[in-house]
């Protein structure tokens, strides 16, 4: 599926990516720059499928909200991250959000609460439409915020809560499937990502797409990396590799090279 960007009046809906370092402890947010992303089932109450033998009781949200927040505190003083400790539902918003960018779905219905405020802008360089450096800033801030994160506190956080996101993310209908394994997914799609220094738009009716039809094809994912910027996609890349390997969750390869 094409997405396609707004060229003017309608709002920006916020978009997720998210390194996630299993504790939920290192999830990056971002917006949609490209239309409205298809619809995400809202996050279900993670109480719903059986649990396995193994799995620990899911506490209420109010009380899982007060481990989360006690637990991933010390990640960063950054303000953002703060703001997102204060929503409700951190568990289920935490797994949900993991899987989706694990199976490169887009998670906006579980971070509404960071839509951007300043639209998407395109610039003309040399005769040719492209992302302009204006909105790919305005993932700035984000960025710097994951890329504050402290690794060895993820890996802290991750085996303390270890038990009750995996036994939240079974209890959301995928049983006896590792935690592991589903945030190594995530964190190796930030990792694939292609950079580019400049990504050429191409303008259909009021929407913008991508020029490159080898970049429209690409998955949720890896675009939004697209719409942040060179400078933002390697923070956080180089955040997912740090806190891969402070988990004991080593990612695949290297970035892939800037490229025109």
């Amino acid at each position: 599926m094409a997405f396609a960007l707004p060229a003017r009046s309608r709002p920006l809906w916020p978009w997720t990516l998210g390194l996630l370092a299993a504790g939920g402890v290192a999830l990056f947010v971002i917006h949609a720059t490209h239309k409205e992303p298809a619809p995400v089932a809202a996050a279900p109450a993670v109480a719903a499928s059986p649990a396995p033998a193994t799995d620990v009781a899911l506490p209420p949200a109010a009380e899982s909200d007060a481990t989360l927040r006690e637990a991933l505190s010390a990640l960063t003083p950054q303000a953002l991250f703060r703001r997102w400790l204060q929503e409700d539902h951190l568990l289920d918003t935490l797994v949900v959000t993991t899987v989706n960018i694990a199976e490169d779905q887009s998670p906006a219905r579980q971070l509404t609460f960071l839509k951007p405020h300043r639209r998407f802008t395109a610039a003309r360089v040399g005769g040719e439409l492209v992302i302009s450096p204006r909105s790919e800033a305005r993932y700035d801030a984000f960025a710097s915020v994951i890329a504050s994160l402290d690794a060895k506190r993820v890996a802290s956080a991750y085996r303390t809560l270890h038990p009750l996101l995996e036994s939240a993310y079974h209890a959301l209908g995928y049983p006896d499937r590792p935690l592991d394994e589903l945030v190594t997914r995530a964190l190796q799609r930030i990792e694939d990502a292609p950079v580019r220094d400049q990504v050429a738009l191409r303008q259909s009716g009021s929407v913008y797409r991508f020029a490159d039809e080898r970049l429209e094809s690409l998955g949720g994912v890896e675009k939004q990396l697209l719409r942040m910027g060179p400078r933002n996609t390697r923070l956080l890349q180089a955040e997912a590799r740090e806190i891969g390997s402070a988990l004991g969750l080593p990612l695949r390869g290297e970035p892939q090279a800037t490229a025109h």
